[in-house]
């Protein structure tokens, strides 16, 4: 092997070690997280309380029906998820995935008679009965999400925390079960992954032409 085809593979090697650095810096947070039915995504910050069917006497309150938090998030970046288990808006578990009942689509829309939020600024929302969604909150308002079982979502603009709950129209406080969600934050990288090993199929590319000479 000539000298100059061993140092084009040594740089080859340095290239692919680079590249797989970067993309180990890029995740950001990971962390294993269990949702019970009772986290109510209308209750994110402590010390709130929740009564969305105005007048039925069934409040939610923080911190037995808060929704689950992830931790602080930076906009820009992508949450990722999946998700197994199991919830129930009533006592008894439903048995769907967190996928929810495609067939019972509910929602809430925020009207500052109806519920204490910490910031009620948010639009309709729409999602499967007893499926897994999320909530980006921050200086934006709130953004909800629908997660179910697996999935993916940029970090939106104002964002700064983000949390979990089960969905449901009221009253979360007698709901049963639990989701078990695996979530990773990954920061983008500006291309520098990619950067890093397409510099490594050029050298590679150059030792094969050295080789079939």
């Amino acid at each position: 092997m000539s000298k100059q085809i061993k140092y084009m593979k040594n740089q080859v090697k340095m290239l692919l070690i680079a590249a797989a650095v970067a993309t180990a810096q890029i995740q950001v947070a990971n962390a294993q997280f269990t949702v019970p039915g009772t986290a109510d995504p209308l209750l994110p910050n402590v010390g709130d309380s929740d009564d969305y069917n105005p007048g039925n006497g069934n409040l939610d309150t923080t911190p037995a029906q808060s929704s689950v938090l992830f931790g602080t998030v930076t906009p820009g970046s992508t949450i990722s998820w999946n998700a197994t288990g199991s919830t129930g808006n009533t006592p008894t578990i439903s048995g769907y995935d967190a996928n929810g009942d495609p067939s019972d689509v509910t929602g809430f829309a925020a009207t500052p008679s109806d519920l204490i939020f910490g910031t009620g600024n948010f639009s309709t929302f729409q999602a499967p009965i007893n499926s897994l969604v999320g909530l980006f909150i921050g200086s934006g308002g709130a953004d909800f999400i629908e997660m179910g079982s697996g999935g993916s979502a940029v970090v939106p603009a104002g964002a700064d925390e983000f949390y979990m709950g089960s969905m449901d129209g009221y009253q979360w406080n007698n709901n049963s079960g639990a989701f078990n969600v695996y979530v990773t934050e990954s920061a983008p990288d500006g291309g520098m992954t990619i950067g890093l090993l397409g510099g490594a199929i050029v050298a590679l590319q150059a030792i094969r032409r050295k080789l079939v000479r």
